[in-house]
This record gives C-alpha cells, sequence and structure tokens, in this order.
C-alpha cells in the first residue's frame, strides 16, 4: 500500500511500470490536492513553483502497460466514494488498484497547520 500525493507522484511514478511488470498486487492512493501543499501551508499558498502540471491518472497505468484486467483504477471525490474505491481494493486484492483521492488545494490537517505556524515564527 502506498499513500501519496500528485506532486510528490509526478517525481516517482516511473516505478509502477516495475509493479506492473512482475504483477505486484498493490494499491496506490494518490491525493490529489493540486500540487505541493505541504510547500504551500510552510512557504505560503500561492507560490508559483508549488504549481505542478494536472495529470489525468486514470491513464497511468495504461501508460506503463497494465492490462485492463490486471488494474482498477477509482477517482473520490467525496467520503462515500473514497468508502467505495477501499472496499473495492478489497474485493480486487490480486490486481493493482489505482484509487486517486482529490481533495482541496489548501485542505490541511492541523498538524501540518500547527508545524507551519511554528516554522514561519
Amino acid at each position: 500500500m502506498l499513500l501519496i500525493g500528485d506532486g510528490s507522484a509526478q517525481l516517482t511514478i516511473q516505478e509502477m511500470g516495475v509493479i506492473i511488470r512482475e504483477k505486484l498486487p498493490a494499491v496506490i492512493v494518490l491525493v490529489n490536492n493540486d500540487g505541493y501543499t505541504v510547500e504551500r501551508a510552510i512557504h505560503g499558498p500561492d507560490e508559483v513553483y508549488n504549481d505542478i502540471a494536472p495529470w489525468r491518472w486514470e491513464l497511468v497505468p495504461q501508460l506503463f502497460g497494465a492490462a485492463e484486467e490486471d488494474h482498477l483504477f477509482r477517482r473520490a471525490t467525496t467520503e462515500a466514494e473514497l468508502l467505495q474505491a477501499c472496499q473495492d481494493a478489497m474485493e480486487n486484492r490480486d490486481k493493482l488498484v489505482f484509487i486517486e483521492a482529490v481533495t482541496h488545494r489548501d485542505d490541511i490537517p492541523q498538524l501540518l497547520e500547527d508545524v507551519a505556524n511554528a516554522l514561519k515564527r
């Protein structure tokens, strides 16, 4: 199981090719928050270097050669959709399951907000 942000994934996504080549059953939950939200919290929400190019994540498994029957893609924009995507992952343990969990760009956990505020002081 991998939980990764969209910005970090753009730096490391080539490893999906290994997962697909070796037919490893895996669950990837990609948090799509439109860029480097941790950096936005620390260095400012509108710094242009925290913006990333939007990707069509549903195409990524195919880009790396995944056959349709070997992977499952789910996009979740609500809590109910995320819960259903997780249920689908539990029912497809023999496949690569790629879940794109979409959040608002500035949706950050309280702990990150506290750390960012402490760093700014």
